[in-house]
């Protein structure tokens, strides 16, 4: 049901001269799911003037809605992977970025939601650090309404890509990880590959099923500076995890 039959990510969203050549140091990520609100009028707009965050250097959000041919996403280049299709517009993971970025892979799941009949997505991008190591970043809205063989089997197949990369890494979105079982499988997945998870002063806003959090931000190869969860409900039922993220030296300086 309105799987995608192609993929707005093309070259021309990450090869923009305007962007940066390398992550700043420290740098700020924030993942949101908005709930397939509606910001195309809003495309050229700075996300600082919609929420209250500082300025964003990379954009994780899931349930994002775009048009053909939107040129950016909060005024940054982006890459997307859709897991709905309707006319012209798709639906799905975003990822945006004022540094320049490279996708990696896309991981529309093999099973489908039952109910809904649709696939979740993935994207994988990789992202210049001043230290001349790439960040790995997933960003990833788990399935959901499936046996929990199917959803442990969906993250093995994202899992065998990221497996290829080393060096510093940051997985970040919606995982759907509602009840204990789901939990811990997905602790133990970000355990094989050394990530830890991001902690916040008060995590009382992060959307919840069951009492679980559903929305996480994990990393390795770098550490947190800060980290908060911003409230803002009147756009989306899940609120906004901003991150400032550092080398682990330190001594690059801002790029």
């Amino acid at each position: 049901m309105y799987r995608p039959t192609h993929t707005p990510i093309s070259p021309e969203f990450y090869t923009d001269p305007n962007t940066s050549a390398v992550l700043p140091n420290p740098f700020e990520l924030v993942a949101w799911n908005v709930q397939k609100t509606d910001f195309t009028p809003y495309s050229l707009t700075e996300l600082s003037e919609v929420i209250p965050v500082p300025k964003v250097d990379l954009l994780s959000m899931q349930e994002a809605r775009t048009q053909d041919g939107q040129p950016r996403f909060f005024n940054l280049p982006y890459l997307m992977a859709p897991n709905l299709q309707r006319g012209g517009r798709h639906y799905g993971v975003v990822t945006a970025s004022r540094v320049q970025m490279q996708a990696q892979a896309q991981c529309l799941t093999q099973s489908r939601e039952l109910g809904w009949a649709t696939h979740k997505t993935a994207l994988i991008t990789r992202h210049p650090m001043p230290d001349g190591q790439w960040l790995t970043h997933l960003n990833i809205h788990a399935i959901n309404f499936v046996s929990h063989a199917l959803f442990k089997q969906e993250l093995q197949t994202i899992w065998r890509h990221l497996a290829e990369h080393s060096g510093p890494m940051i997985l970040s979105g919606d995982f759907n990880s509602w009840n204990r079982t789901r939990a811990m499988t997905l602790q133990k997945a970000t355990d094989q590959l050394g990530l830890k998870k991001v902690a916040y002063p008060s995590d009382r806003g992060i959307r919840r099923l069951n009492r679980q959090p559903l929305d996480h931000v994990f990393y390795r190869g770098l550490e947190v500076v800060s980290a908060e969860v911003l409230s803002v409900p009147h756009i989306s039922d899940h609120n906004p995890l901003s991150v400032c993220f550092a080398m682990l030296d330190g001594s690059a300086g801002n790029a």
